[in-house]
């Protein structure tokens, strides 16, 4: 047992590769752990990786959104979460999610163009009611134009930015080069990262679309179908993530 601890204690080894380091069988070893030692498995998260002067910025943001939700609890409910995603006609195949039992291996497969046709969504959502999904997929020609880039994303754009400020007035506008910064790197703030996107593509593709057309009808009737009491959970999540950002220093809150 003292040897299954130890390679526990590692935390870098599967309960097989133990199994066969000690010579023990699979099912003996995972009993040990999760009866006698009381250890359970986990999948490693990915994540953005976070600069040295991000973990400051994320706590400022922090402070100041807890201020202004003691100043307003309801103005973290009156926010419009906007953001878009790719959405692929073929999507992804999950081969750990289709096990098939049979005696013989049949060597089936399943085919996927190598580049699927897509669609790029924009919704925007509040924690009463949504907008969209919007859908782009125009291409503009670019022969004979020139290209000049500053660093910016298109969402902090100069035009973006002004168009912004003249609909909503800079005192409403939470984006990064604006007053007040929205913290870089950080989709596990975001509730259209860390909820929507998710949600929608384990919905959308139940459904088998055929086409792109298929595809945004798909779209457009699960965003339909999400409950307004869905988008007021999802928002308060946002708020018990910035309750678990300040004491983690700022770091990745998973």
């Amino acid at each position: 047992m003292e040897a299954i601890a130890s390679e526990a204690a590692s935390g870098t080894n599967s309960a097989r590769k133990a199994a066969r380091r000690l010579c023990l069988p699979p099912s003996s070893v995972r009993n040990i752990l999760r009866r006698i030692l009381q250890l359970y498995p986990y999948k490693l998260q990915s994540c953005h990786e976070l600069l040295p002067a991000d973990t400051a910025q994320r706590k400022a943001f922090g402070k100041w959104a807890f201020s202004k939700m003691e100043q307003d609890p309801t103005w973290v409910f009156n926010i419009l979460w906007t953001d878009e995603a790719h959405f692929s006609l073929h999507g992804n195949v999950n081969n750990h999610n289709c096990p098939i039992w049979v005696t013989s291996n049949p060597r089936e497969y399943t085919q996927k163009p190598l580049h699927s046709p897509k669609g790029t969504a924009w919704c925007g959502f509040t924690g009463s009611f949504m907008i969209g999904p919007f859908f782009f997929e125009t291409q503009c020609p670019v022969n004979g134009w020139i290209t000049e880039t500053d660093g910016a994303t298109s969402h902090t754009a100069n035009p973006v930015k002004a168009f912004l400020i003249l609909t909503f007035g800079e005192d409403r506008i939470v984006s990064r080069r604006c007053r007040y910064p929205w913290p870089p790197r950080s989709p596990d703030l975001t509730p259209a990262d860390f909820w929507l996107w998710g949600y929608l593509k384990s919905h959308v593709y139940l459904s088998g679309p055929s086409s792109l057309s298929e595809l945004k009808d798909a779209i457009r009737r699960e965003v339909s179908s999400i409950h307004p009491d869905v988008l007021h959970s999802t928002v308060a999540g946002f708020v018990t993530r910035q309750e678990c950002l300040l004491p983690c220093g700022g770091g990745h809150v998973v």
